[in-house]
């Protein structure tokens, strides 16, 4: 006769039992985030915005009836700075169902009217739609379309140095630029000025601002200064 062999139960020391405790309740409470409807987001607390509809940037986000839990706020900030205006998102979200939107929008500098088409324009040279025409701005006109980028952008070179003319001789409020004489104004005195392509361009827009000091001193108007080339300028005198 064969003896019988007495079962072998599997005997669980506590450690394992408590974690297998632990997980058991985790399951249980990402079960009840996920089905209970006070985790779910209805609204967003959208800060920042200017130009950008909130409406908007909630939509874009696409958090609006999905649990907390299944939020990614690195991707929801990716979607909401496609938007035109938008330069910077970022997205929270906290118990039960909280979402923080803070959003850094462009700045626009200038009106650029090129082709037929206005649009704003930031000092990075990103365009984007107007979004408010009582908002009075310099227009920087692109006589031949050569101000455009490969990207559909406007040369940041260009742009900046428009803005820093505006700052410094807030009287302008036209810009142009063609292909042949760049950067074209004209200072309040009526002196036409051309200061060519963007190339060096921030350094012949220093020296301008100089040169015009001098001639205001002095009480001289010319009718141009051609400063397109980088070894020097020449003045049109009446």
């Amino acid at each position: 006769r064969k003896s019988r062999q007495p079962l072998s139960v599997p005997r669980f020391g506590k450690g394992r039992v408590l974690a297998i405790m632990l997980a058991a309740v985790l399951v249980a409470l990402v079960a009840f985030g996920f089905w209970d409807s006070r985790f779910y987001v209805q609204t967003a607390d959208i800060r920042g915005v200017q130009h950008s509809p909130a409406a908007e940037i909630y939509s874009r986000a696409s958090v609006d009836g999905y649990s907390i839990f299944w939020v990614n706020p690195r991707v929801a900030a990716q979607r909401i700075e496609a938007l035109p205006y938008v330069k910077r998102a970022t997205v929270q979200t906290s118990l039960p169902n909280r979402v923080r939107i803070d959003v850094e929008e462009r700045v626009p500098v200038a009106v650029w009217r090129v082709n037929g088409q206005d649009l704003w324009v930031d000092v990075e040279g990103v365009t984007m739609p107007i979004a408010n025409p009582d908002v009075s701005l310099p227009v920087f006109t692109d006589l031949d379309g050569s101000s455009v980028q490969p990207d559909g952008s406007v040369d940041p070179l260009l742009i900046s140095s428009v803005h820093e003319l505006k700052q410094r001789l807030p009287e302008i409020n036209e810009f142009a630029y063609d292909r042949f004489k760049g950067l074209q104004f004209h200072l309040a005195s009526g002196t036409a000025v051309l200061l060519g392509k963007p190339e060096g361009l921030a350094g012949r827009v220093e020296e301008l601002l100089v040169l015009q000091g001098s001639l205001a001193s002095l009480g001289q108007m010319p009718l141009e200064i051609d400063w397109r080339f980088e070894d020097g300028y020449t003045l049109k005198l009446p």
